[in-house]
């Protein structure tokens, strides 16, 4: 049975809330998440996002605030034409995590999104529950030689992706989180897409992830990683 959501309108501005948190949830939430951005020791930006972690009753929570990159962000930061409110980035990023979590793969929990309107233009967030005690791929490989079989873990968690016909469009090494279980997750799904498997689109997001690790490695001798580790990687997702 498919995740329902509960839609909140309040004049120029849509709020969907998951069932599993509904009975809990505040619209506040949201604010608060916004007025921790005086706290930088909870806020750091990742690509296109501006990201926010703070606790809310009780709910360890990762906020983002969807912005633009390159070109178009010198024009505006984070505003985006409006076409519909379920057109817009947070709601579809919504349904498709709710999609990925009833296929039972490992992505984080969605709380809630908003798209906020004005004019022809939209500003959008979006609540998940944060994994806690998790490092990026990035930050494992600048800390620590990985053993093989983290390898041909992260590579399996990615072919159960496409499989599933998920085409992560950002797929690198700050996207990838392992916690302490070493349990493995894909985050950041904005943009992205479930469609018919092809070994083309497939092939395109693990060439990307293939550069971003070695951009991490470019210029600093103490990243740990080299071509084996990402033929460890490719030997787990052919498994």
């Amino acid at each position: 049975m498919a995740m329902q959501l509960h839609e909140i309108s309040e004049h120029n501005t849509k709020i969907w809330v998951s069932d599993h948190v509904r009975s809990d949830f505040k619209v506040d939430w949201f604010e608060r998440v916004q007025s921790s951005l005086q706290s930088t020791e909870n806020e750091w930006h990742s690509g296109r996002q501006s990201i926010v972690k703070i606790n809310v009753d009780d709910r360890n929570i990762v906020r983002r605030h969807y912005c633009r990159g390159g070109l178009p962000a010198k024009f505006s930061r984070d505003k985006f034409v409006f076409r519909g409110f379920k057109a817009s980035r947070s709601f579809r990023e919504l349904t498709l995590l709710l999609h990925m979590r009833q296929l039972e793969l490992p992505v984080p929990e969605p709380i809630a999104a908003r798209c906020v309107v004005s004019g022809l233009l939209y500003r959008a967030d979006i609540l998940m529950s944060e994994i806690v005690s998790s490092k990026t791929l990035a930050q494992l490989i600048a800390e620590n030689k990985l053993e093989q079989e983290v390898w041909i873990k992260v590579g399996k968690i990615i072919w159960q992706f496409h499989h599933q016909g998920i085409q992560h469009v950002d797929l690198n090494a700050n996207n990838i989180l392992l916690d302490k279980a070493g349990d493995v997750y894909l985050i950041d799904f904005d943009r992205c897409v479930q469609k018919a498997y092809s070994k083309s689109w497939a092939q395109l997001g693990l060439n990307r992830l293939k550069r971003s690790l070695d951009k991490q490695k470019e210029g600093n001798a103490n990243i740990y990683f080299q071509q084996s580790d990402f033929d460890m990687l490719m030997q787990g997702y052919r498994a």
